[in-house]
């Protein structure tokens, strides 16, 4: 539960220049990996054509009136979701209701969602997760910033949802970033279909259109108020936790030096940890499209070992120094959440400088 907590903050969450995507996908098979195999009679786009298809693309997945429905599958999880999208002055709506699985609903108001299990009788609140928006487009917003650390390649046509699309493919110059396969509608520019590449060239997520539908207009209950409509047993969890001013850790003043390659802190603040009632600082990472969180929180109990897996489609790892535990998590390689827990160090500068936790007296 506490890592739930965590990934729900995540959310709102000198290398080789290997460009391994463009390694063949099974180890036994000779050919090109599926990322950069262009359809047959595909052209030679050049780069800022395709960097104005992503263009398009992001302004019209924010702006369109839409619905339809699309399947998500990574490892043996497979969701299929329906959506229905507008945009209010300026404000995002968004509902997807699950169609297998357990009943639950995710409401997308601005920065805020709220997803919803009926069964359960609760409600999880917390930032909209960019990094988990799969077929929004958001993620693609600085398709211009990207060229030291992303290629764009030109796959030609193809057909997603009875629409025909233009495929390109995202490919990383190095292993600290994973790859996308994207196809955009070509009457409308809507995102039909986004794959998701390991850095060894292997597809490990696949989200992709069934049916579009363009409405000219559309109500939807939470529009004003996230939620609208809820009944009043249900149990509310913020997930983000609650923003602290000050910074309460005594360990605090800790640095992530070097940064992958690539790499940039966008964001650091403070909250408290809802399962634990812990104070962490949560530090976002991100080189423009790929996303990771830095957690440190301070952990009396924690073993000093690093740990690595994955879970709810994020890489993460953690280990813990003098009762601090670090913990990184994001849609990115193994190598990306090791190499950022392994650097998040004590800062020199503020060495010995220690601010004590509200409440201990001290």
């Amino acid at each position: 539960m506490a890592t739930l907590a965590l990934a729900g903050v995540a959310f709102c969450c000198a290398p080789a220049r290997a460009e391994p995507l463009l390694k063949a996908l099974p180890a036994e098979q000779e050919g090109v990996s599926s990322l950069e195999t262009p359809a047959e009679g595909a052209g030679q786009t050049d780069t800022e054509t395709l960097r104005d298809r992503v263009r398009s693309m992001v302004e019209a997945m924010a702006s369109r009136t839409y619905g339809g429905r699309f399947i998500h599958v990574r490892g043996d999880q497979i969701d299929l979701m329906r959506v229905v999208h507008r945009q209010i002055d300026g404000k995002r709506v968004e509902l997807l209701v699950a169609e297998n699985g357990e009943v639950r609903e995710i409401r997308r108001l601005g920065e805020r969602c709220a997803c919803l299990w009926p069964e359960r009788r609760q409600v999880m609140l917390g930032d909209y997760p960019n990094i988990n928006s799969r077929l929004s487009g958001e993620r693609f917003e600085s398709i211009d910033q990207l060229e030291d650390d992303y290629r764009l390649i030109d796959l030609g046509g193809s057909r997603v949802a009875g629409m025909t699309c233009n495929m390109m493919a995202v490919v990383p110059r190095d292993d600290y970033r994973y790859g996308y396969k994207l196809c955009i509608g070509d009457q409308e520019p809507l995102l039909l279909r986004m794959s998701i590449y390991d850095e060894r060239g292997r597809p490990i997520e696949h989200n992709q259109f069934t049916q579009v539908e363009s409405l000219d207009s559309v109500e939807l209950t939470f529009q004003d108020q996230l939620l609208a409509g809820l009944e009043e047993d249900f149990e509310q969890i913020e997930l983000g936790g609650e923003p602290v001013e000050q910074a309460p850790i005594r360990q605090s003043g800790w640095v992530v030096d070097p940064l992958p390659t690539g790499y940039t802190i966008s964001s650091r603040s403070w909250r408290r940890n809802p399962v634990t009632g812990q104070y962490f600082e949560h530090m976002v990472i991100t080189d423009g499209l790929a996303t990771a969180s830095v957690f440190v929180e301070k952990r009396d109990s924690d073993a000093a070992q690093q740990v690595t897996r994955t879970d709810q489609g994020m890489t993460m790892a953690a280990r813990s120094v003098d009762n601090v535990r670090i913990t990184a998590m994001g849609d990115v390689p193994s190598a990306t959440v090791e190499s950022l827990v392994e650097n998040t160090v004590r800062d020199v500068a503020s060495a010995g400088t220690e601010h004590v936790e509200p409440g201990s007296g001290e």
